[in-house]
């Protein structure tokens, strides 16, 4: 099966470059707070679309975040996919100016029909990122004039292993569960002179979402899909141990467990394809809400996300032009309030995208730009992200064993 060779071997590729920049994903100073930052938008076909999903089905487009979707799939191929992403970051607080480039793999999926009305997937990508450095002067506390500096620093995050699974138990009812497995380490530690103090979180937990779409072709170019989804709360249980390093001598012990409530989520979505448009609009509630923070100026609130998307596909013949076989996507993203609030002020967080698709070898290429912009109130946090992902998606017939 040429398409999985060739999807291994990309991913054998990306390997390499994860595993140098697993630690960079993100440089906000702000994933020092809760799990870290939620990684969201960076990998998929629909990323140029501004990430819209919860309506969005196609013949080589695994959803995942509808599990529902995936009976869109062409039932006779097997599918392979991978995505990577680079951004260019900049964040200014109070008068503070920070630049970064981070990047790394974002996913590898399968997918493809097992039995007639039986659809699975299984893939792997990150949850959240840790990723910060800074440094901060403080004046020493009974000796006016005299100052000393801490430097504070985090790395690591979680990852999501899942396994999904929809059932069309309709022509235009589909169904979908995705089982998944949390995981991953995070490392938070500060430094003054020759002594510094480390911390080690390790955690883990399983999770589980639901989707559903409802696809109807109203007119002979008009079809029309709804979907809904919903995510379970999740405790993750974390293990702590603290390591004191002073001048040659180093001490570790554990700490008392602590746990953080990953948030759930319920959203729905429309699209419409008309011709060779497609139209999407996404609403997604998370409550953030129930994640806590060692900080008590830090406070986590829920978050209401709207996400819309265009794409024009002229789907030429295999003899066309390459113009007349891409496909040309836009899409906007509006989230209000950021759902991390800094000494109570909150803010606004938008999203623009555009990307382009075309066929390659045995399958398509996704190239998505976008441009990320979060604005908190008082100056507490102005961060820009400008920065592109590619999704890779291979497929190979795989009809002579069909069930």
């Amino acid at each position: 099966m040429r398409a999985i060779n060739y999807g291994w071997i990309f991913s054998l590729f990306l390997l390499p470059f994860s595993g140098v920049a697993q630690n960079v994903m993100t440089s906000s100073p702000y994933s020092m707070f809760g799990v870290g930052e939620i990684m969201t938008g960076l990998h998929g076909a629909n990323a140029g679309m501004g990430g819209v999903a919860i309506g969005m089905r196609g013949k080589m487009l695994i959803n995942t975040d509808n599990p529902a979707g995936l009976t869109g799939l062409d039932t006779c191929r097997l599918f392979a996919e991978a995505s990577a992403f680079a951004k260019w970051e900049s964040y200014r607080s109070k008068g503070g100016e920070n630049q970064a480039f981070t990047g790394n793999f974002s996913r590898f999926a399968l997918a493809g029909r097992v039995m007639p009305c039986w659809y699975m997937a299984a893939g792997l990508a990150p949850y959240s990122s840790v990723g910060y450095y800074f440094q901060s002067t403080q004046e020493l506390e009974g000796a006016p004039g005299s100052y000393y500096t801490s430097t504070f620093s985090g790395d690591g995050g979680l990852s999501k292993a899942y396994l999904s699974n929809a059932f069309q138990l309709l022509p235009s009812l589909s169904v979908g569960v995705n089982l998944g497995y949390i995981f991953g380490n995070m490392t938070q530690t500060e430094a003054q002179s020759t002594m510094s103090v480390s911390q080690k979180l390790s955690g883990q937990s399983f999770s589980a979402d639901f989707g559903m779409q409802y696809s109807r072709r109203l007119r002979r170019e008009l079809n029309l899909t709804l979907g809904v989804v919903y995510g379970l709360p999740q405790t993750i249980r974390m293990e702590k141990t603290k390591t004191i390093t002073e001048s040659s001598s180093e001490y570790s012990y554990n700490m008392k467990r602590v746990s953080q409530t990953l948030p759930q989520y319920v959203g729905g979505g429309v699209s419409v394809e008309y011709k060779k448009m497609t139209y999407a609009l996404d609403y997604l509630f998370r409550q953030y809400g129930s994640l806590t923070s060692a900080d008590s100026r830090v406070t986590f609130h829920d978050s209401h996300e709207l996400r819309a998307g265009i794409c024009y596909f002229p789907d030429g013949y295999s003899s066309s032009g390459i113009w007349k076989r891409m496909d040309y996507k836009v899409g906007v993203g509006l989230s209000s309030p950021f759902y991390m609030q800094i000494r109570g002020q909150s803010g606004l967080s938008w999203r623009v995208s555009a990307g382009l698709g075309f066929p390659l070898m045995n399958g398509r290429l996704h190239t998505s730009f976008f441009y990320d912009r979060v604005d908190l109130d008082g100056r507490m946090l102005k961060r820009g992200i400008t920065g592109f992902s590619v999704t890779y998606t291979l497929s190979e017939l795989f009809y002579k064993v069909k069930l």
